[in-house]
């Protein structure tokens, strides 16, 4: 998890840096802005992971029971029907949960990190 925050803040510092060197802007403005866009992106992520329903897709050791299922309910490969759904496991139901929190929680601190870059904003 530390390594997946790293790269997030490392990257988005960079990327951000580096667009606003091109482009001839503020370099603190330009961090503020992707650790908003990054904040943002993270927060949707938090909600997805929070939303899935109470069941998961069965996973079958017969390449031939599971097929992904295309467009129209019709599979690619060829076979009509749906995948066999399943109740997901307390475990499961614990980890998106967690998963979600954590996302959550480090789009927070996403956005009180663009607000301490944001030179717009002043600190309290």
């Amino acid at each position: 998890m530390l390594v997946f925050l790293l790269v997030v803040l490392g990257g988005v510092a960079a990327i951000s840096a580096t667009l606003a060197a091109l482009a001839g802007k503020s370099v603190p403005h330009a961090l503020a802005i992707g650790y908003y866009l990054a904040a943002c992106g993270v927060l949707i992520m938090s909600f997805a992971f929070g939303s899935r329903g109470p069941t998961r897709v069965d996973m079958s050791d017969d390449p031939e029971e599971y097929r992904p299922v295309g467009v129209f309910g019709v599979s690619r490969g060829g076979r009509l029907g749906r995948r066999n759904r399943r109740k997901a496991t307390p475990e499961e139901r614990r980890e998106a949960r967690l998963a979600s929190i954590g996302l959550f929680v480090f789009g927070l601190l996403l956005v009180l990190l663009a607000a301490a870059f944001d030179p717009s904003r002043r600190a309290l």
